[in-house]
């Protein structure tokens, strides 16, 4: 090699000696961050509202879907985020409202999305100040953000989860919404049906969802974002519950609602006497089942044998009494409690003032069986918290020869659950009633939402709880009102002009209504 040649090689290994050579994975995520790094869009997020089918729940939704409409219409088409309310688009998913069943939809559906955003139908949120929030993370890891909250004690609703140290372990509060990021989605898209994890009842599904994102197969934990609020206590917050308790105007008239109170002979005297000191003064129109008549307080012995639990029997009794008995089948609202329901009865009238006894309803709190993962199983309401029920669903359910048991200690709550999805009646969920004790629940979760109901004596004081009870707030935030949402009374006088007479209703006339 002459000097001419040597001298280019030593120029080019000075030059050579300069770069940085990048690999190819090294080039990914160097473009990942880049990516990454963009801005962020409104349309980048999906947002998901666990809406439910009936009217007076759709015109909340619609409340929602007004504000949300009006936060974005300044955007194109294209770039206009998307906005899912499962009682129109995913109705016919029996367990849709615990989400597990939709993982795999939703990963399948928007896979183009960086984020998820679920929330209730009340719930309201800040589209720009979310998109501003989201920024701050990475779409690509793992991330399950939300409001945490925490239990203060083991509880049996959680199944004694974490019973060592409870408050070790963080959930979401679905009334603040919670966020899957693209990467999680995906993840738990691709597992779901998951055959390894095991979830019979759902009792409390924010925090089922939040145990399956802790399990070995996810291994997430939830983050905890201070901008998704569950009151909006700072201009910063993007998202929070906004309503307390529901204002749909006075409460009902008292004689508009009828109490059936489940009892026996050997809690006459320990139970009914609370009930007498409390909620019992407020009611007109009450009275005490039991397997043995007693005149001092007075009891009505159905001729139902006492069963230590279930109490189908005695309850489907109750149901035929109320629906022939000519003193009592006038009355629109009726509401069967366990003798240690512990409630608010005027509070109770005020919520029913935001429905139509005319329209087929059976409400309270909640759970379900075997929903998570097929639509094999059924929803019921808790029977503890209490089970209400219009005129007309009575009337479904007798004049179509379905109150009936298969025994007498049946679980009265999952047998109504299932003849009721037999019928294709869907089943109201109220956050306001509950089936286990004040100390099973978050604190904070109790404290923005005004409570109607409690459930159990059991190492609780309950005519504490009840002066705790009717001495609760039920103060609505004004923030919605003063940024132009109508108030629950307008939607209530709005739900006034819509149709809802099912006179002379049949197991057809509710399947081709709902």
């Amino acid at each position: 090699m002459d000097v001419h040649g040597i001298h280019r090689v030593a120029l080019m290994l000075v030059v050579i000696s300069g770069i940085s050579f990048v690999s190819g994975s090294e080039k990914q995520n160097i473009d990942r961050k880049a990516e990454n790094n963009s801005e962020l869009q409104p349309k980048d997020i999906v947002f998901i509202v666990l809406s439910q089918k009936n009217p007076y729940h759709e015109k909340r939704a619609e409340v929602f879907k007004e504000d949300f409409d009006a936060q974005v219409q300044e955007l194109s088409e294209r770039a206009k985020p998307k906005l899912i309310f499962i009682h129109k688009k995913h109705r016919s998913v029996l367990g849709a409202w615990t989400v597990f069943p939709l993982l795999q939809t939703f990963a399948e559906e928007y896979a183009d999305a960086s984020w998820l955003f679920v929330c209730e139908e009340e719930t309201r949120v800040d589209v720009h100040k979310l998109v501003k929030v989201l920024q701050r993370f990475d779409h690509t890891k793992e991330l399950y953000l939300g409001h945490p909250l925490r239990d203060q004690s083991p509880t049996i609703i959680h199944h004694y989860a974490f019973h060592e140290n409870p408050s070790k372990f963080a959930y979401a509060d679905w009334g603040a919404g919670f966020v899957l990021s693209q990467s999680l989605l995906a993840k738990t898209g691709k597992r779901w049906p998951d055959k390894d994890y095991k979830i019979d009842f759902t009792i409390d599904p924010k925090h089922e969802l939040a145990k399956y994102m802790y399990s070995d197969a996810i291994n997430v934990t939830l983050t905890p974002v201070t901008e998704l609020c569950l009151v909006k206590k700072s201009t910063k917050c993007a998202s929070w519950y906004p309503m307390k308790f529901p204002d749909c105007g006075p409460e009902i008239p008292v004689d508009d609602l009828y109490i059936a109170v489940k009892t026996c002979a050997k809690y006459h005297k320990e139970r009914i006497s609370v009930v007498k000191k409390t909620w019992g003064n407020d009611a007109k129109n009450v009275e005490y089942y039991s397997d043995t008549e007693d005149s001092m307080i007075p009891t009505i012995n159905l001729g139902i044998p006492n069963t230590e639990r279930g109490h189908c029997g005695k309850t489907m009794a109750i149901i035929k009494r109320i629906q022939s008995h000519p003193k009592i089948s006038h009355i629109p609202w009726y509401i069967i409690v366990d003798d240690d329901t512990i409630i608010n009865l005027r509070r109770l009238r005020k919520l029913l003032a935001c429905y139509n006894p005319n329209f087929p309803i059976h409400m309270g709190e909640k759970y379900g069986y075997m929903v998570t993962k097929n639509d094999h199983g059924y929803t019921y309401i808790t029977g503890g918290g209490g089970m209400v029920f219009s005129k007309e669903a009575i009337d479904v359910l007798v004049l179509t020869h379905r109150a009936d048991c298969p025994s007498n200690d049946a679980p009265d709550d999952m047998i109504l659950g299932r003849t009721f999805k037999a019928v294709g009646l869907p089943l109201v969920h109220s956050p306001y009633f509950h089936q286990a004790r004040p100390v099973d629940y978050s604190p904070e979760f109790l404290s923005a939402r005004t409570a109607i109901s409690f459930h159990k004596h059991w190492m609780n004081d309950p005519i504490q709880t009840y002066q705790d009870l009717i001495a609760s707030d039920e103060s609505m935030d004004t923030a919605d009102t003063e940024e132009g949402e109508t108030s629950g009374a307008q939607d209530s006088e709005n739900l006034k002009n819509i149709d809802l007479s099912h006179a002379n209703l049949k197991e057809s006339d509710v399947k081709e209504e709902l």
